[in-house]
């Protein structure tokens, strides 16, 4: 068994023996840096509301849930700058010393529009029936393709001034890009609004106060030079 092991070996550094010959070895090697940032308006706003209601009988309550949902759809779709959609449906017991007392569900429409007071005035006519869980802001897919283009430009070429100011400094006739990584990230606001108990029913049919804030893009280019010397 050992003469075949020894050959299985040989033939394994063998065929390794030329992919380690074409390797060149790298030397001079800097890594960087660059980063452009800049602040957008959130052009776009998402808010979800439930339907949710609590009954003994569990039929009763989808009953009610459905036909508080129905309402709540047909009114929506009725704005065509709105983008509508329905989220999670949950329903649970509700115990109370070990007994069951009855049947809780919710269920969430979820609303998105770029028209703010269209969308603020419809959030505030179907707090008639539902609830305003949350509501946020962001900024469009349009307009963060649209800034990002813009401020990749701006990090190559911060990149570019900073390798062709190391390669100046240390005397270098050039240098090569050897690798190469281009980032994106927006920070987002926090949720402006969240309901809680009793508020969400005050002035429900007047339209939510709202106030997008902005979003910090920003765009990083970090890499590798390799630095040709005299």
């Amino acid at each position: 068994m050992l003469p075949r092991i020894w050959l299985v070996v040989c033939v394994a550094s063998l065929l390794a023996c030329p992919a380690a010959a074409d390797e060149q070895p790298r030397y001079n090697l800097v890594r960087l840096q660059s980063q452009e940032s800049e602040p957008v308006s959130n052009d776009t706003m998402h808010v979800t509301l439930i339907a949710s209601g609590e009954r003994r009988d569990a039929a009763e309550l989808a009953s009610q849930i459905n036909a508080d949902m129905t309402w709540a759809l047909d009114l929506a779709k009725r704005h065509a700058e709105v983008k509508v959609s329905t989220g999670n449906y949950r329903t649970w017991q509700v115990r109370q010393d070990n007994k069951m007392k009855g049947w809780q569900a919710r269920q969430e429409l979820m609303l998105e529009s770029r028209d703010t007071p269209a969308l603020s005035q419809l959030t505030g006519l179907l707090q008639e029936k539902l609830q305003v869980d949350s509501m946020r802001f962001s900024v469009s897919a349009e307009t963060r393709t649209r800034v990002e283009n813009r401020l990749i430009e701006l990090a190559l070429q911060a990149f570019k001034v900073r390798a062709d100011i190391i390669g100046s400094k240390l005397q270098a006739n050039g240098y090569r890009i050897v690798d190469l990584d281009i980032g994106t990230f927006a920070q987002q606001p926090p949720v402006v609004y969240r309901a809680q108990g009793a508020v969400a029913a005050m002035d429900s049919r007047m339209p939510v106060a709202t106030e997008g804030g902005e979003s910090d893009i920003r765009v990083t280019v970090s890499g590798t030079i390799e630095l040709t010397m005299p």
